[in-house]
């Protein structure tokens, strides 16, 4: 990327970074009050209410701009998020005929490479699990903690990986865990 252009996320949309977009709406109406305030005082040659009215419109179609970007970056990637949800039923009909391999690439897919898809990665986990497989089974699962860190069968799941890899100090915390949120 080069210096002064606007980021781009995997699918090459703009990554506008939208906060800083409202701070410099509100920098810019409190910056014409400041103008409009100087102007009304005489140390500026310059109207005050026009001053006052140039910012706020200024902010204002800063903000609606921004608005409009925003709006087509979702409608966007509906498209996106139907095709995920079509995989995930592909997946989840796989994972209740047993098939776990088949299920479980989709699964990884779905995940990606942050693991931030919740469904996916707890499912994934589920499938490596079965399959037997205990550094993915942590991996996975650890992974889905740190998006819902309440969900207490998910840390059952942790403690039996742990416990599978002879862990068992770690796989004791998980259980209590689990029980906490359980209520027991």
């Amino acid at each position: 990327m080069m210096p002064g252009m606007i980021p781009e996320d995997e699918a090459g949309r703009a990554n506008i970074p939208y906060r800083y977009v409202g701070i410099l709406a509100v920098l810019i109406a409190i910056g014409g009050i400041i103008i409009a305030w100087l102007g009304g005082q005489g140390i500026l040659p310059i109207n005050p209410g026009v001053a006052l009215g140039m910012s706020i419109l200024l902010a204002t179609i800063l903000v609606c701009c921004a608005a409009a970007i925003l709006q087509g970056t979702f409608a966007s990637r509906i498209a996106d998020y139907g095709d995920m949800e079509i995989r995930y039923d592909e997946a989840m009909e796989h994972f209740e005929n047993e098939e776990w391999e088949n299920a479980l690439l989709i699964f990884t897919e779905l995940a990606g490479p942050k693991m931030d898809h919740k469904r996916g990665t707890f499912y994934a986990a589920v499938c490596y699990e079965k399959l037997n497989d205990w550094e993915n089974v942590k991996k996975y699962i650890k992974a889905y903690l740190t998006l819902k860190k309440d969900d207490a069968e998910a840390w059952e799941i942790l403690a039996r990986a742990e416990r599978s890899m002879f862990e068992y100090e770690a796989s004791e915390e998980a259980l209590d865990r689990a029980a906490r949120i359980r209520g027991n």
